[in-house]
């Protein structure tokens, strides 16, 4: 998609780009997003999306806040 979205979270700005090449939906339960030049791929589990790689440097609320924004944006 390659469309590079804005987020403010807990006084911070984050701009990430979704890199999926299909259109982001509701049956979608993979994104893959490039977070301030950082690849991350998040996943739907249930009600709640959570970050793949569960390692990740990114904490769960961020990766929440991400999920929602894109959510909100695509109305999925």
């Amino acid at each position: 998609m390659g469309q590079l979205l804005r987020l403010h979270f807990e006084n911070k700005d984050y701009s990430f780009r979704i890199l999926n090449t299909e259109a982001v939906t509701r049956e979608t339960t993979e994104i893959d997003i490039l977070l301030d030049g950082v690849a991350l791929t998040i996943i739907k589990s249930g009600k709640c999306w959570q970050s793949k790689d569960l390692a990740s440097r990114v904490p769960a609320s961020l990766v929440s806040a991400i999920a929602k924004a894109i959510i909100l944006r695509f109305r999925i």
